[in-house]
């Protein structure tokens, strides 16, 4: 009986029937299965071609006519195509094409060869990265075809469900209920169920980067020269404007290694500000752009990934908004906001830096939200209320002492949003007068100390931060006072317990352009003031054409808003800033605005009349026919409002005032009826 086969025998004998040769069976025509085989060219399972020996003699027509061709060593024609005059054509082989095609691969990967060789040279003596090696050259010698990397694009943008392998998970060691007291957040429960590394806040250490330097300076898209002029014109002057937070590298080598995505941020908002470098701010933009886009989903950032952020959200106004929430965000995940504790207890000096980068970014949330009229993100907590405490700890420098006062001024600012909420289209109450006076006493006392705590003079910067001051606080008292105009139609007057704020508005607008155009600090410091500044200016420029539109000259003279507004539009055209700077943005349109005020339509203005307060005020405010609407399309399109934000459509919540601080007046007799128009 014969013994039953192991799988063992059985595996065996398969392999020796799949190694042992098959016999050529005939086909019909006579050819062998193996003789049709080799003809077309099939590839052995090691890679190698098989080599094809018969090669092709006659010619076609000799071929076609199953005759003999004498052909002679030197090649075509053969005799019987010459004497018949012939066109004598010898085909070739597949094994001559394939010699063929050989020789010439060969030869185009000699050729690569030494333009490669010379470009590595000319990289080497130019201090640039390294090339890699050629694909085809390490095919060649493991002697297999070259990976293509895009090949089958489709397929790669396609993930399978059997490819994709889900979220990343860590590694932990399983934790049991003892091991751990009871979680006081809700995530460290799904954390440690899951052990989901997303969800975990991840490590912040200094990134460790190579020697090596691949950025769009080092692939040439930006000349070295150009690099070394925008990093000082940023280290030397800029940087002063956001309180010197923006730049811990004296080198632009030692930038470019350290973040390349902080270098990318400095030398745009430096070629934003360099009247040279119209040509190279796109290709700077375009590089931070692609490096945030990139790095949108990277787990692990470090401080100089946030300080980049920080810089862009300053200076940038078309990016600022969006990139100012992604900052907040990614700098809570890295515990910013606890660095304040750290700094003030172990008085660390990278625990300080932590705190400068949360409190810039406090900053420029509540600038924005003043700017667009949309809730801040950043709460108050112990490190907003404790600035103080942080102003007097060792680690504290010169430069904290501005850092800190914008930190006070914009948590003013802050309770002022809160206290008057959205914009419903109802009037103020009176009652909120009250709050009104205590705001201003507060913004009083911010300038009266800041004043005082400042020097007259700062490096590089000269006495801008002074004069600086005086622009936040008026800047601040029309953020208060803009309130007062919500809910007015267009025929109803202003409410007389509001005349002193609206009287403060025009003085204030007034003061901030005055201070602009006549201060020689302030003018200089336009190239270099963030874009919060800048645009709170247009705002105030905007408001003072359209109340001498709108309430002609008993609030403020025509011709006095003309002049202002056109010695600003011959201010900003003779900054020495780039191309796209927000000044030079507003020019054109603020000078279109102020041709308005050229011819003034009397019979459409109704005035608005002052008298003695003695005497009690008649204070007649009515709508315009003309300019049907505050807000609307009539008078200001798209074009003449700059087009930088909501703001600029010019909402009637957004007046702008200011104030003296003295306290309001009333005056409970006076008649604040329509004029009928005489």
């Amino acid at each position: 009986m014969m013994a039953k086969r192991t799988w063992s025998d059985s595996a065996g004998a398969t392999s020796a029937e799949a190694a042992a040769p098959t016999p050529a069976r005939p086909n019909g025509n006579g050819r062998t299965a193996s003789h049709r085989q080799s003809i077309t060219g099939v590839v052995s399972n090691d890679g190698t071609v098989p080599q094809i020996s018969r090669k092709i003699k006659a010619c076609a027509a000799c071929r076609k006519h199953k005759i003999k061709c004498l052909m002679d060593e030197s090649g075509p024609p053969c005799r019987r195509c010459a004497e018949r005059n012939l066109g004598c054509v010898l085909s070739k082989s597949l094994q001559t094409i394939m010699d063929e095609k050989s020789q010439f691969s060969e030869s185009v990967v000699q050729d690569l060869e030494q333009i490669h060789s010379a470009l590595r040279q000319v990289m080497t003596k130019l201090s640039l990265p390294e090339l890699p090696p050629l694909q085809s050259i390490n095919a060649r010698e493991e002697g297999s075809p070259p990976k293509d990397d895009h090949a089958n694009t489709s397929h790669n943008l396609s993930v399978s469900q059997e490819e994709f392998r889900g979220p990343s998970c860590d590694n932990s060691p399983k934790a049991t209920p003892e091991d751990e007291g009871l979680p006081y957040v809700p995530i460290h429960s799904l954390y440690t169920l899951t052990k989901l590394s997303a969800l975990r806040s991840p490590d912040n250490p200094e990134a460790q980067k190579g020697n090596a330097i691949n950025d769009f300076i080092a692939r040439g898209a930006l000349s070295l020269a150009d690099a070394e002029s925008l990093f000082s014109l940023y280290r030397d002057r800029l940087d002063r404007y956001m309180y010197g937070i923006g730049c811990r590298y004296m080198t632009l080598e030692e930038l470019r290694r350290k973040s390349p995505i902080l270098s990318a941020a400095t030398l745009t908002v430096a070629a934003l500000h360099d009247p040279k470098a119209d040509n190279i701010y796109g290709i700077c933009s375009g590089e931070f752009r692609r490096l945030m886009e990139r790095s949108m989903f990277e787990r692990r950032i470090d401080r100089d990934y946030l300080r980049a952020m920080c810089v862009a959200s300053y200076w940038l106004s078309d990016l600022s908004w969006m990139l100012s929430g992604y900052a907040i965000r990614r700098a809570a995940e890295c515990n910013l906001h606890n660095s304040y504790n750290q700094a003030i207890k172990e008085q660390s000096q990278e625990a300080a830096d932590c705190a400068r980068l949360w409190y810039i970014l406090y900053i420029c949330d509540q600038h924005l939200a003043t700017l667009y009229g949309r809730p801040s993100i950043v709460q108050e907590d112990s490190s907003i209320q404790g600035w103080e405490q942080f102003l007097k700890s060792p680690v504290a420098t010169e430069e904290d002492k501005r850092l800190t006062g914008q930190v006070m001024l914009v948590s003013i600012l802050r309770n002022i949003r809160e206290l008057f909420g959205t914009d419903k289209g109802e009037p103020i109450p009176r009652v909120y007068l009250n709050h009104i006076l205590q705001f201003r006493r507060q913004l009083d006392e911010w300038y009266t100390r800041w004043m005082g705590e400042l020097p007259e003079q700062w490096t590089q910067i000269g006495s801008f931060p002074r004069k600086g001051t005086i622009l936040h606080y008026n800047f601040a008292q029309i953020h208060l006072y803009s309130h007062i105009f919500r809910g007015l139609s267009n025929d109803a007057p202003i409410p007389h317990y509001f005349l002193d704020c609206a009287m403060q508005a025009v003085n204030a607008a007034t003061a901030i352009i005055d201070l602009i155009i006549t201060d020689p600090d302030v003018a200089v410091g336009i190239v270099g003031m963030p874009s919060y500044m800048l645009s709170m200016t247009a705002f105030a420029c905007m408001f003072l054409i359209k109340v001498a539109v709108k309430y002609g000259s008993d609030l403020i003279e025509r011709q006095r808003v003309h002049d202002l507004t056109t010695n600003l539009v011959r201010q900003f055209r003779s900054l020495k800033a780039g191309k796209w700077h927000l000044a030079n943005l507003m020019a054109g349109g603020l000078e279109r605005m102020t041709a308005t005020l050229a011819t003034p339509d009397l019979g459409q203005v109704q005035p608005a009349v002052y008298n003695n307060a003695a005497e009690h005020v008649d204070m007649v405010m009515p709508g315009n026919q003309v300019y049907t609407d505050m807000d609307g399309d009539t008078f200001f399109d798209y074009d003449m409002s700059f087009g930088l934000s909501p703001v600029f459509r010019f909402d009637p919540s957004m007046f702008t005032v200011d104030a003296s601080g003295q306290s309001l007046p009333t005056y409970p007799e006076a008649n604040y009826g329509m004029r009928p128009p005489q």
